[in-house]
This record gives structure tokens, sequence and C-alpha cells, in this order.
């Protein structure tokens, strides 16, 4: 068996595995212990590769109906599967390799609650500190150009997300510390992840992960931001990536890494 993970390069080292949709699916594949292959694609690579993969394109959001193909995908010799979208990914391997599940029984239905609040409250909070730096600290130029311009398609504007003033930035901090807050607020006190308990994560605990973990990559692990995030809610997020530290060191450790051959 071969699991072929189709994912985005950084321009150094450390930005390995930086993207948090491709990181979900890492974490999924770190959690249950399946070995993976990682094929690395530029942005404007994607969509053909894609297309002669047979990969499913993940929204049809441009204005005249085409459809975006992005990652994560991957391909699975074992059954000569592709799949894309990062949800879609983990259902498939709960299905083919059930232990340990990513989805509990019964929580299929909380799990796309969970991942549409995380999006719509955190992610926006996040945005104006974090998408703007994927251009200009990690990728690469051809993908710099793209992502700069797709975002605009797609009616993100990144220049316009800079702060005018250190008041305004201090302000949509704040509403990034409370919008994580929320979570806290719902989260047991002394629970580790989002479903209790300190031995079992599951994919909630993944989307979690992987936003702040590429959020540390993107902006910076040495940067005050990063040390603010985890000193928020009494250390909760620094407990949270201390248990999930046996997971990390899987994330790239162990999966061979290639370019695609276009």
């Amino acid at each position: 068996m071969t699991i072929t993970l189709y994912d985005f390069p950084g321009k150094r080292p450390e930005h390995d595995a930086w993207n948090p949709n491709v990181l979900k699916t890492r974490y999924s594949l770190a959690y249950k212990n399946l070995p993976y292959e990682t094929v690395l694609l530029e942005y404007p690579d994607i969509e053909t590769t894609m297309k002669r993969l047979g990969a499913a394109p993940t929204c049809t959001k441009l204005s005249d109906g085409s459809p975006i193909y992005t990652l994560p995908v991957i391909h699975d010799s074992a059954t000569n599967t592709v799949i894309s979208d990062s949800f879609a990914i983990a259902q498939y391997l709960d299905e083919k390799y059930p232990h340990p599940p990513l989805f509990p029984n019964g929580t299929h239905a909380f799990h796309v609650a969970f991942n549409n609040l995380f999006m719509s409250q955190v992610m926006g909070a996040m945005a104006p500190f974090y998408l703007p730096s994927i251009a200009s600290n990690v990728l690469n130029p051809r993908s710099e150009e793209f992502f700069r311009r797709t975002r605009v398609e797609f009616g993100i504007d990144l220049e316009g997300m800079s702060f005018k003033t250190a008041a305004e930035e201090e302000k949509a901090w704040k509403i990034f510390e409370e919008s994580l807050g929320s979570l806290h607020t719902i989260m047991g006190r002394n629970d580790i992840y989002v479903m209790g308990g300190g031995d079992s994560p599951c994919f909630a605990d993944f989307i979690i992960a992987s936003w702040l973990r590429s959020f540390r990559i993107v902006v910076g692990e040495h940067t005050s931001q990063w040390r603010d995030i985890k000193g928020w809610h009494n250390g909760r997020w620094n407990r949270f990536f201390e248990a999930l530290e046996k997971y990390e060191s899987r994330l790239v450790q162990g999966s061979q890494q290639r370019w695609a051959l276009l």
C-alpha cells in the first residue's frame, strides 16, 4: 500500500507542511500511523495535475462557475482511489483504515458543525495576521503571484488587510484572542481535546491544530504573536500542542517528499 499526498512547497525547510488544509490530512495519517509519500506542487500546477490524476474539484467559487482544484488530494494505491478535500479524505481513511477513528461513532454532524464554526469565527479573526504572511513569507515566486491574483478573484484583498494604526492592529488581535476563547469556554476546564480526555484526539482537534500550527510556521515561531497564543486562556493551547507532540513528529518525518513531474 502506498498513499500519495499532494501538498504545497515553501521557500525554506522550516516551511515544510505549512498549509492548514493539507495539515489536517497529515495529522490524520500520522494519527492512524499510515505511511505515505508527499508530492509537492506549486499553485499554478495544481489544476493540470489534478485533472490528469482524476481528482474532483473542491468547489465552484469563481464568477463564471469554473471549478476550483486545490489541495489536499490523496491517491491510495491499495484501492486505486483519488480523494479531494481534507474532510472527505478523513472520512475515507476512517472507512478503509478504521482504527483509531477520526470521527468517533455518532459524531459526523458534530464535526461538520465544528468545522463551520471554526472557519467562520476563528479563521475569520485570524485572517488579517495570517493570509498576507503566506504570500510574503512562505510561497515561492510562481505560487506567490498566483496566490495574490486569485485571492482578488475570491474577493480577498490582501493589501487591504494591512493595519493603518497600532491601535487598529491591537483591536484585531484582541478579536482573534476572543475567537479562540469561544472554543476555550465550551471545552471542559481540564480537557485537553475537544471531546474531552487526554488520550484520544478526533478530527476536530486536528482542525484546530492544523490552523494554529500553520500560523506558527507562516507568521513565525519566535514572534510575540505566537508567544501570546501559547499563553492565552491559561495556557490551554500550549498544553494542547504538548499533547499532540507524538503526532507532530510524524507530520514530515517518515514521509518521502518529491516534486511532481509535470
